[in-house]
């Protein structure tokens, strides 16, 4: 009886850090998304070399549907304001922690004629320790 309440508390306390490991490898498509739109922009700013011509799926010689057609991304953006760019790309919720989804932001903005890019803080994976 004692084995099998020792077992119990074990699996109680392992459950939860397996489930959210296995929401985190299902992130990774979430990321990988980013990263294929991220390159498109880089390759649109490369041959234009103005930032706003590269504002849109259109724009970057794709469709949203290519993105969003992964089983874990729920929602991916480019967002322009101003001298950056952003691309946002919300999870489904099989793959975040949060109920919501959980968000991927990535900043790009234009320095010494190159297209930087960096994770926003604004991202919820971060805290939710999803990213």
């Amino acid at each position: 009886m004692i084995v099998i309440a020792i077992i119990g508390i074990l699996i109680s306390l392992a459950l939860p850090a397996y489930n959210n490991h296995f929401k985190r490898s299902k992130f990774t498509e979430v990321v990988l998304a980013s990263n294929a739109l991220q390159r498109q922009i880089e390759i649109c700013f490369y041959t234009k070399h103005i930032l706003n011509e590269c504002d849109t799926f259109q724009k970057v010689g794709s469709r949203k549907a290519d993105f969003t057609a992964a089983i874990y991304v729920d929602d991916i953006e480019i967002i322009n304001s101003s001298s950056s760019l952003k691309i946002k790309t919300t999870a489904s919720a099989e793959s975040s922690i949060s109920a919501t989804g959980d968000t991927y932001i990535l900043d790009g903005a234009v320095k010494s004629n190159q297209l930087q890019w960096q994770l926003s803080s604004d991202s919820t994976c971060i805290s939710e320790g999803t990213c």
